[in-house]
């Protein structure tokens, strides 16, 4: 399984965010795309998804739309609901309530599963999605600056979580925490004069600093 971009260009508005560029990325691998806002990031994530469509070129991915799991900082969870009914809703019910609540308890405690999501706090809401993807287990993994709002610990269970769920699969990362992504991903991509280039990894931060200020 991969995702295959070829000869990429996209257009928003007057704006020319991707031009004739072309990248791929493996399955296998925890790829980290890296660029400053407003310069594409998101919008890769959309295209790959398919909510945003080229303006020319072939974006080909093997993942099925129903097997991809995409985690924006503006989470989509059903707030009237508790985070238990979100579980559920979201899984298909594919898991029992008490297997759900083992799996779940390294991120939110049985008692926060049963409060409704309006009460809970951009943490907690992002710890909700994450037990959602754990429990899914998709084929395409895309997150897009997922350690806003998480505490130390969640990041510690979400590198091993990350880690280990590569093998067969892809994930690919945005965000500008770096010290957390460098210990976890394989391969290294920035967005620079509209074109996805893939780059040697090394210090993320001496990397951005060298590309873009």
């Amino acid at each position: 399984m991969e995702i295959d971009i070829q000869n990429l260009s996209f257009n928003f508005k007057t704006q020319n965010i991707f031009e004739n560029t072309t990248v791929s990325f493996a399955e296998g691998k925890i790829s980290f795309i890296m660029a400053p806002n407003g310069r594409g990031k998101t919008t890769l994530l959309k295209l790959i998804l398919g909510s945003l469509h080229a303006s020319q070129g072939l974006i080909n991915n093997s993942a099925k739309n129903n097997d991809t799991y995409v985690l924006f900082d503006n989470l989509e969870l059903y707030k009237n609901l508790t985070g238990m009914d979100n579980i559920l809703f979201f899984t298909n019910f594919r898991y029992s309530k008490l297997t759900i609540k083992k799996r779940a308890q390294r991120y939110l405690s049985e008692e926060r599963l049963s409060k409704r999501v309006s009460t809970y706090s951009p943490g907690e809401g992002k710890r909700l999605s994450l037990i959602i993807w754990n429990l899914l287990e998709p084929s395409l993994t895309m997150m897009d600056e997922v350690t806003n709002g998480l505490d130390y610990e969640s990041l510690n269970i979400l590198k091993e979580d990350l880690i280990r769920s590569k093998n067969e699969k892809i994930i690919l990362l945005t965000g500008h925490q770096f010290e957390f992504y460098e210990e976890i991903i394989d391969d290294l991509y920035v967005i620079k004069n509209k074109k996805i280039l893939k780059v040697d990894k090394g210090g993320l931060k001496k990397i951005y600093e060298s590309n873009f200020n």
